[in-house]
């Protein structure tokens, strides 16, 4: 990470706003209620909790990110996606993502922490992606055909303003070092 310097942090949610996120409801893999508090509140002091949100599961960009975070990150981390719980285990499959993954299917999540919905950017890949624009909307078009269908405190916020706008792996652990007890750094 020699080099890497975070210049953004976006907005934290509003305690109220977070506390209302923390009582919305997820499903996991096979379609059981949790949650979004019980995954990521009051886990102690020193636990940190990274929460990626994807676009949806088939998103081939996202596919791309969730590979290089998996293989690069060893702290607690969930992935929220939005959804049929039924598309969790294809996503798995396809991005080898060695992490828990839940989804919301009504998008209420998405909307209480002021996430974007825009295709700004679509057509320029981020550079983690090793596909072009054309082949990952080929993928996502192929993907859908064959589907069928701190304590609690929220200490650090990146929210995509555009398609290629993901925080890379490098900025999110240098994020992540910025956050370990005294005692380790």
């Amino acid at each position: 990470m020699s080099g890497t310097i975070i210049t953004r942090c976006d907005d934290l949610p509003e305690p109220k706003e977070l506390a209302e996120a923390y009582e919305l409801e997820l499903q996991s893999q096979n379609g059981q209620p949790i949650r979004f508090g019980e995954l990521v509140a009051g886990k102690g002091v020193h636990i940190t909790t990274v929460v990626i949100f994807i676009r949806h599961f088939f998103c081939a960009y996202d596919q791309g990110y969730v590979r290089v975070v998996s293989r690069r990150l060893t702290d607690s981390l969930i992935i929220i996606g939005c959804g049929d719980s039924q598309r969790i285990v294809p996503y798995v499959s396809e991005t080898e993502a060695a992490f828990p993954i839940y989804t919301d299917r009504t998008g209420k999540i998405y909307e209480k922490l002021h996430m974007k919905r825009t295709r700004s950017h679509a057509t320029k890949p981020p550079s983690y992606v090793q596909i072009s624009f054309f082949g990952a909307l080929g993928k996502t078009f192929k993907q859908m055909l064959r589907s069928g269908r701190q304590a609690g405190k929220c200490v650090y916020v990146h929210r995509m303003e555009h398609v290629s706008d993901h925080l890379t792996a490098d900025q999110l652990l240098e994020v992540l070092s910025h956050d370990e007890p005294a005692e380790t750094k």
